[in-house]
């Protein structure tokens, strides 16, 4: 089976959340489901506003990134979840 990389944007509800502790959460969600975390960053957007990005290598299967992004949506403090880019690894 192939392996893909997704990139995906994870969009916190206000400025005043933390991005450490938030990059720490995503991180450990991922850990929580089949796909492997390849990286976590964080990119300011505009007037304190950032957006927190993780890379994620999973196999590639039907409902695709589905699962993590739905785990990703329930975690506290975050706004929205979307992928941003797939790519095969």
């Amino acid at each position: 089976m192939a392996k893909v990389l997704a990139k995906i944007k994870v969009m916190p509800t206000s400025p005043e959340v933390n991005k450490e502790e938030l990059k720490e959460k995503v991180k450990e969600t991922i850990e929580k489901t089949d796909a492997v975390c390849r990286g976590v960053s964080d990119e300011p957007l505009a007037f304190g506003l950032y957006a927190v990005y993780v890379v994620v290598e999973m196999e590639e299967k039907e409902g695709g990134t589905e699962p993590i992004e739905e785990a990703l949506r329930n975690l506290e403090n975050v706004e929205s979840v979307e992928v941003v880019e797939v790519s095969l690894a």
